[in-house]
């Protein structure tokens, strides 16, 4: 869930929570069940959080994970050629995205909400500082409560009464306070402060204000919190005196005489709030009817409703709806270069024919690379070949790779939205030159990013890169028979094949296809065909999707291979022959599924191509 959704969720949900309890409290509950009714409220609002900490998320659709194949050859940026002009980035492109603005806020407000805390602290102790001995005692209170520390009485100059510390609590009365009998009464109501554990309680009350700053309905929890909590502490004290009237007055008195001259991190004996003391007297002197039973009954219902909402914003706020199509609303890169395109490529090292699995743009490093639409990050990290990677799902079948990256600007698990920047250009893995490497998964099968509808690879593009003439190909991805469990983040070849990459270089044909490579040549020369050992000439349209052998799959074995064919007029290979790192990759390799070529033509007419030599990988983990 998205920063900015997820504060509107929770300015919502507070919303309810706040107008919930407002209602509870039309039942005219007395004064502990209102305060136990906006703690539970305020307790609430925390609720979908650590829900989202212990639950799991969402059921969403899914798909299985990418994959291990083969990445990209090495590529090389040519410097000097031609680029095509772009139009100037303009101030909106440098603008921050919707979320670092809203994060941003959050941030703020934050900082403000510690620094009105501290700067509170720092009136309280300045208070403390000009506070004198009153020679006044609360024994008898604290007896009477069976308080383990007897409170020390000190006076200060102006003021609403109020109890602080908690290891040596100390009560501080205004000098304006001038009867023994009003002394003693407002003594009786910060024992009973200390007593309930107030010091500690209120803090704790007062952070669901201070966390969800943004929100109205918090501030009016707040509100709440703190007028039953002296709402409660009037009844107490009013029963430990024994004399509601002489409280009453005492309380009136206080308040005419005294009023809290700058805000203080404590409880104070006169609540600024306007109305609040005529409704504190209301509550101590008149004896309201009261329906208890209907009062349960509405907050268990209230309860029952409330917290399996707050379960499910939890389970969202961990695993945000997965969209069946992808909806592409921004470039991927502002300019660049098409410098390779999909499709098997001779590998500029190896030499040998090898699976392009995306495209690469060529751009400046340190250029800013975009999310093409809403989605969900699924690995942002360092991977092999494909140097800093970022896997993003777009669609429950439809995911992103980009790979080279200088920079990862996002993180596993987060949802990001279309524009916003997820990395930057560069050259962190198998490359010569800075560049992004792309590619589009459905599936399991990666796809020409080029083919994709609606995705637009940058704002001004350049292509370097030939067009092949053939149709974007199925990618060579050997099945696994059963399946193995899916990965936790994509891999490159290396990892799985890596001891065997250099299996084509170095094994030589066999022997026993020596006769057949001489009858094959000859049969291409009589037809004017010839393969030419440094490219493969023959265009797949179809890669093999040859079956992962089940022996091997269950001992992770990883192999090579090298096929041996004629493709016939029609396309499909015939007459296969395997040599194989491992013979138990032969028969799978021999079968060469699904694979189709374009014909051979001689005058118009499709014959067939004798003695191709095919790559396969065989790569898990």
């Amino acid at each position: 869930m998205s920063i900015p959704v997820l504060v509107l969720v929770s300015l919502t949900w507070s919303a309810l929570l706040w107008t919930a309890a407002s209602l509870l409290c039309r039942l005219r509950p007395l004064p502990h069940q209102a305060q136990a009714i906006w703690r539970v409220a305020a307790g609430m609002t925390v609720l979908p959080f650590l829900a989202a900490l212990v639950l799991p998320g969402l059921p969403a659709r899914q798909v299985a994970d990418l994959p291990d194949l083969p990445m990209m050859e090495a590529f090389v940026v040519n410097s000097g050629a031609a680029t095509a002009a772009s139009p100037p980035a303009g101030l909106l492109a440098e603008m921050p995205s919707l979320a670092t603005l809203v994060l941003g806020m959050l941030l703020l407000g934050w900082g403000l909400r510690f620094a009105a805390w501290l700067l509170g602290e720092v009136r309280l102790q300045h208070l403390k500082r000009a506070s004198t001995a009153s020679g006044l005692s609360a024994m008898r209170w604290a007896r009477s409560l069976g308080l383990k520390h007897v409170p020390e009485i000190r006076l200060i100059p102006a003021g609403s009464p109020f109890v602080a510390g908690l290891a040596r609590p100390v009560i501080y009365l205004p000098q304006g306070i001038r009867s023994s009998a009003d002394v003693d009464q407002v003594i009786a109501h910060e024992c009973v402060h200390l007593k309930r554990g107030d010091l500690v309680t209120r803090p704790v009350e007062r952070l669901v204000s201070d966390v969800f700053w943004f929100s109205p309905f918090a501030w009016g929890m707040r509100g709440a919190l703190d007028y039953w909590r002296e709402a409660v502490v009037d009844a107490g004290a009013s029963r430990l005196t024994g004399d509601r009237i002489a409280y009453a007055r005492a309380l009136t008195l206080v308040a005419r005489l005294s009023r809290p001259v700058v805000a203080l991190p404590v409880a104070a004996f006169i609540l600024p709030r306007k109305g609040s003391l005529k409704m504190r007297l209301t509550h101590l002197l008149h004896d309201t009817p009261r329906q208890p039973k209907r009062l349960a009954a509405a907050a268990a219902l209230a309860l029952v409703l409330a917290v399996p909402v707050a379960l499910a914003q939890g389970m969202l706020m961990k695993d945000a709806p997965i969209a069946q199509t992808a909806h592409y609303s921004h470039a991927v890169l502002d300019k660049a270069k098409l410098t390779s395109r999909f499709g098997t490529r001779v590998h500029p090292i190896t030499k040998q024919p090898r699976m392009h699995n995306g495209i690469d743009l060529a751009e400046e490093e340190g250029k800013p690379i975009y999310a093409p639409a809403d989605g969900e990050v699924l690995f942002a990290d360092m991977k092999d070949d494909y140097g800093n990677l970022v896997e993003l799902r777009v669609a429950a079948d439809t995911r992103l790779r980009f790979g080279q990256m200088s920079v990862i600007d996002v993180s596993d698990g987060q949802q990001v939205k279309a524009g916003d920047v997820i990395g930057r250009i560069g050259q962190s893995g198998t490359a010569t030159g800075p560049h992004l490497h792309f590619e589009v998964w459905h599936g399991d099968r990666p796809e020409d990013p080029e083919a994709e509808p609606g995705l637009v690879l940058a704002d001004v593009l350049k292509e370097m890169a030939p067009r092949s003439t053939g149709p974007a190909p199925a990618a060579p991805a050997p099945q696994v028979q059963p399946a193995a469990a899916p990965a936790n983040a994509p891999t490159a070849m290396p990892d799985a094949c890596a001891a065997l990459d250099t299996w084509f270089r170095d094994t030589p044909t066999p022997d026993s296809w020596a006769a057949r490579l001489d009858e094959a040549r000859i049969a291409n020369a009589t037809l004017g065909l010839e393969i030419s050992p440094k490219a493969f000439n023959p265009e797949t349209t179809a890669y093999p999707k040859p079956i992962y052998p089940r022996a091997a799959a269950a001992s992770k074995k990883s192999g090579f291979c090298q096929v041996l064919f004629d493709i016939g007029p029609d396309g499909h290979p015939v007459n296969a022959e395997a040599n194989c790192s491992d013979p138990v990759f032969v028969e799978s390799a021999r079968a060469m599924p699904d694979a189709e070529f374009v014909p051979a033509e001689v005058d118009g007419k499709a014959v067939t191509l004798s003695g191709v030599i095919y790559p396969l990988q065989y790569c898990i983990e």
